[in-house]
C-alpha cells in the first residue's frame, strides 16, 4: 500500500475519485532502491512503475539514452514506454519507485499516449508473392506472427520529445529543457542550427536558441535522424552493410524530400524531411529477424526480395507501434506503390519522386515507371522545374545531403 499523496503527483491519478484513489493505494507496491541497482523493463511487463523520489539513468544495449529525475517533467510518465529486451534503468541516486499492476490501470481507463496499439501481423500474408524466394519471406514472416522477433522500440527520450511536439502549446524553452536530457540529441541540434541548412551563421550557442533557429518540427527530424542510427547494433556483416545503406538512404531521400517541399507552397519542408526519413522504416525489423537467425541470414542474395516484399507493411506497423500519425503510417505502406489512386498531391507523392532522385545522388536505382510517366510527378505539377536536367540544384542538394549526413551519423 501506498500513501494516496504520492499518487496525486502523477498525473495520471488526478482525476480519479476517491473509491478509485483508495483501491489503487491498497493495491500499489513502494520500493526502494540503492545507487547502481537495475530495474529490467522486461521483467516488468506486467506491471506499470512511476519514480517517486531519486534519479535513473534509462539504458538500452545501445547505451545510455535519457537520465530521469523524480523533481523532473518526464517523471510524469512511466518509467517505460515499453518492456523491450535490454531495457533498464540504473539508479543514479537512492530510489523510490510505485508499481502498480498494468490490469489495475486498465480497469480505470488510464491510457498514455505511448501504449501500443494491436498490430496486424495477420495481414502480413497479403503481401507474400509466389516467387523463388516465397519459402524465405513465409520464413521470417512467421517469425513476426509468432513474435519471435520484436519490433525496435524508439528510445524513451524520442517517444517523450516526440510525444511533447505534438501539443500545440509546447515552446522553445520547455522543449529545450527536454532535449538537454540527451547530450548527444543536444549537440546534433546545435550542429544542425549553424550549418548551411539553416545559414551556416554559427549564431546558436544554446540549444534555445539553436530550436527558435531550426523550429520546432525540424526538431522531431534531427531527433529521428540520431535515434535510427543506434536503433539497431547488427553483427552479421551484411547486416551491417544494410543497415548502414538504409540509414544514409533514408536521410537521402529526407533532405531530397525537403528541398521539393520547399519549391511548393502547399508542403511543408520540415515535414517533408520526416516522411522521406521514415519511409522504408520496415527494412529494420526485418534486418533484426536475418541478423538473429543464422539460418536466414547467409541467404544473401534473397535478401533484397525479402526486403522489397515485406518491407512496407511492418513499416506501416512500426511506426503504428511508435504512435505516428497515420498519414505517416500510409505513407509507409504506399512509398512504393507507384499507381496509388489518391485525389490530390501528398507527401507520399514527394517520397516517390525523391526515390527516384536519389540513385542521382549516391543512392541505388530504384525500380518503377520513369519520372516523366509517375502519377506523383504529374499530381505534384514539377515539369515545369525540370530538376533532372538541372545540375546545379542536383550539385546543392548533394552537398546538403552530404553534410547532414556527416553531422547525424557522427558516433
Amino acid at each position: 500500500m501506498v500513501d494516496i499523496k504520492y499518487l496525486l503527483k502523477f498525473d495520471d491519478f488526478k482525476d480519479l475519485d476517491d473509491a478509485a484513489l483508495v483501491y489503487i493505494s491498497e493495491k500499489a507496491e513502494a520500493t526502494t532502491y540503492p545507487v547502481n541497482e537495475r530495474i529490467i523493463a522486461e521483467k516488468e511487463s506486467s506491471n506499470i512503475l512511476y519514480l517517486v523520489h531519486g534519479a535513473f539513468d534509462i539504458q538500452t544495449s545501445g547505451g545510455v539514452n535519457q537520465s530521469m529525475s523524480a523533481e523532473s517533467e518526464r517523471a510524469q510518465h512511466p518509467v517505460f514506454s515499453s518492456n523491450a529486451p535490454g531495457l533498464y534503468a540504473r539508479c543514479i541516486l537512492p530510489t523510490e519507485i510505485i508499481r502498480i499492476k498494468k490490469d489495475i490501470i486498465e480497469k480505470y481507463g488510464i491510457r498514455h499516449n505511448r501504449d501500443k496499439d494491436n498490430l496486424d501481423y495477420d495481414n502480413l500474408e497479403t503481401v507474400v508473392a509466389g516467387d523463388t524466394n516465397v519459402k524465405l519471406i513465409y520464413e521470417i514472416t512467421q517469425l513476426f506472427k509468432s513474435n519471435a522477433i520484436t519490433l525496435p522500440s524508439l528510445p524513451e527520450i524520442a517517444l517523450y520529445i516526440n510525444s511533447e511536439l505534438n501539443n500545440e502549446n509546447l515552446g522553445t524553452k520547455k522543449l529545450a529543457q527536454i532535449v538537454q536530457m540527451d547530450p548527444i540529441i543536444a549537440a546534433r541540434i546545435v550542429q544542425v542550427a549553424n550549418s548551411a541548412l539553416y545559414g551556416g551563421n554559427n549564431n546558436s550557442d544554446s540549444i534555445q536558441n539553436a530550436i527558435t533557429q531550426i523550429g520546432l518540427e525540424s526538431i522531431r527530424n534531427i531527433v529521428m535522424g540520431v535515434v535510427l542510427r543506434d536503433l539497431f547494433m547488427p553483427n552479421t556483416e551484411l547486416v551491417v552493410h544494410k543497415m548502414t545503406q538504409f540509414y544514409e538512404n533514408s536521410i537521402r531521400t529526407g533532405v531530397i524530400c525537403y528541398e521539393l517541399a520547399k519549391q511548393i507552397p502547399e508542403f511543408n519542408p520540415e515535414r517533408a524531411f520526416l516522411f522521406g526519413l521514415l519511409h522504408d522504416i520496415g527494412v529494420i525489423p526485418i534486418l533484426v529477424a536475418v541478423d538473429a537467425h543464422a539460418e536466414l541470414a547467409h541467404k544473401a542474395g534473397n535478401l533484397e526480395m525479402v526486403l522489397s516484399q515485406l518491407k512496407s507493411h511492418i513499416g506501416g506497423m512500426i511506426l503504428q507501434q511508435w504512435k505516428f500519425d497515420n498519414e505517416l503510417v500510409n505513407n509507409a505502406r504506399e512509398a512504393y506503390n507507384w499507381e496509388r489512386d489518391v485525389d490530390k498531391a501528398d507527401y507520399c507523392d514527394l517520397v516517390q519522386v525523391a526515390l527516384k532522385h536519389s540513385h542521382l545522388l549516391g543512392g541505388e536505382k530504384i525500380d518503377g515507371p520513369d519520372l516523366c510517366d509517375l502519377p506523383a510527378f504529374k499530381r505534384l505539377g514539377l515539369e515545369e522545374l525540370n530538376l533532372i536536367d538541372n545540375i546545379t540544384v542536383l550539385k546543392e542538394i548533394s552537398m546538403r545531403v552530404t553534410e547532414l549526413i556527416k553531422m547525424i551519423c557522427k558516433a
